[in-house]
């Protein structure tokens, strides 16, 4: 992995813990509902990515 994508990694995950404290910080239960919107967004993404890195090995 280069620097660029650990940054974009880092970035990512930064901005979704601040999105979901931010949440959080309004109303409790809207914190876990965007982490796990969150959570199921970065699933479904990593296996589209792996599906795509399978079918062209």
């Amino acid at each position: 992995m280069s620097i660029l994508d650990w940054a974009t990694l880092v970035a990512g995950i930064l901005g979704l813990a601040l999105i979901t404290v931010g949440a959080w910080m309004i109303y409790p239960p809207a914190g876990f509902i965007i982490a796990g919107l969150g959570l199921l967004s970065w699933s479904y993404i990593v296996s589209r990515a792996m599906a795509r890195v399978g079918s062209k090995g």
